[in-house]
């Protein structure tokens, strides 16, 4: 019995002693596993530090989509420059000091291209819209933003816009009026007017938004009434537009959904209500001059003493008084009964006076222009 008690005892002995080896093992284990993860760490943050003084610096910056501003214009304005390192720049931040900073960048958009290259994309801004303040013209980009302001004369080309009252006038600010339901009419106007192509929209007047009217290529006065529905009361009067003959001019007046939409022909010697010094009759005018030269339209100029004419589109006699010439413009030619022979005159842009020599060739800004010193006519 005693000896089976001792040989159990040698068992247990053993057993303990293999427990005890295989512990020893496994920790010895762990702390070399340890000891390698530990290793990979600092191999991977020697790398990193490497990267970051050594490797993966900017070597080339590419500008790309400016003719606004310069290559090193957008480099200082963004905060970035050769040497800088790729992995450490925050892009975000580039693309919100140009934003913030260059009026006329719309969108800009920063790219780390590895190793060495740094690729900065910028939009600029497009003008879409003068808006008219107090006689002075402000400039808007397409997605509203200020752009320019207390120009003297409007941009061209692009849409003028009255009545809108600007709540700031500050360049990179957005498009607001003191009247916030303007500000969103405005804006859903210039999307339909973009969508539908009314490319020659030449004026907007929004001093009563009930009653907006617009101006389409000099010619025709569109009555549009208030700011509900646009997108309808548009593409309607666009296929109105569209459908009259060319050169058409009137007035277009959308009258209700009902009632639809009339175009009125514009009568000789009518003036346009949106009359901004392009509209009006170029045919028929009458003139009173008193000692002083008055101009029909940029066609011709009177400048006798009390002449009192009217000009039918150029088949009527003008009547003379006592020290002027009366002549009879035939479209093509006149005579001159005056003291000074007998004048010719054509529509091509030359003039003659026969008994003094006068030569008249072409029109300037203040009218005729003499060739040789002679007297307006």
């Amino acid at each position: 019995m005693s000896e089976i008690i001792n040989e159990n005892e040698q068992n247990t002995e053993e057993i303990g002693d293999e427990e005890l080896l295989e512990y020893a093992e496994s920790l010895k284990t762990a702390k070399l596993r340890n000891l390698y993860i530990i290793s990979i760490f600092i191999v991977l943050a020697m790398l990193l530090i490497a990267c970051l003084v050594f490797f993966f610096n900017i070597k080339t910056i590419e500008v790309r989509g400016v003719t606004l501003y310069g290559d090193e214009q957008i480099q200082i304005v963004g905060g970035v420059q050769s040497g800088q390192n790729l992995i450490r720049l925050d892009t975000d931040t580039v693309e919100k000091r140009l934003k913030d900073n260059l009026v006329y960048v719309e969108e800009a958009k920063v790219e780390q291209k590895f190793p060495s290259t740094l690729v900065i994309t910028v939009t600029e801004a497009e003008k879409a819209v003068d808006i008219e303040e107090n006689g002075a013209y402000y400039v808007v980009s397409s997605s509203g933003k200020m752009l320019e302001r207390s120009n003297p004369k409007p941009t061209g080309n692009i849409p003028v816009i009255t009545g809108f009252e600007l709540k700031s006038t500050e360049p990179g600010q957005e498009l607001e009026s003191k009247d916030s339901l303007k500000t969103d009419i405005l804006s859903e106007l210039l999307q339909y007017i973009s969508e539908l192509h009314f490319k020659k929209v030449t004026y907007i007047d929004m001093k009563d938004r009930a009653d907006i009217k617009i101006l389409y290529d000099n010619r025709i006065e569109i009555k549009l009434g208030s700011s509900v529905d646009i997108e309808n009361k548009l593409t309607g009067i666009k296929a109105v537009i569209d459908a009259q003959k060319p050169g058409y001019e009137g007035t277009i007046i959308y009258n209700s959904v009902d009632s639809g939409i009339s175009a009125i022909a514009k009568e000789k010697g009518s003036v346009s209500e949106i009359d901004h010094g392009t509209a009006g009759d170029k045919n028929k005018d009458t003139e009173q001059n008193d000692a002083q030269d008055e101009q029909n339209n940029g066609e011709a100029q009177d400048n006798g003493t009390q002449d009192q004419w009217t000009d039918q589109g150029g088949d009527e006699q003008y009547p003379a008084d006592n020290n002027t010439d009366g002549w009879t413009d035939n479209g093509q030619n006149g005579t001159d009964n005056g003291q000074t022979g007998t004048d010719t005159w054509t529509d091509d842009g030359t003039w003659q006076d026969n008994g003094e020599a006068q030569y008249w060739q072409g029109q300037g800004d203040a009218g005729w222009i003499p060739d040789g010193g002679g007297q307006a006519w």
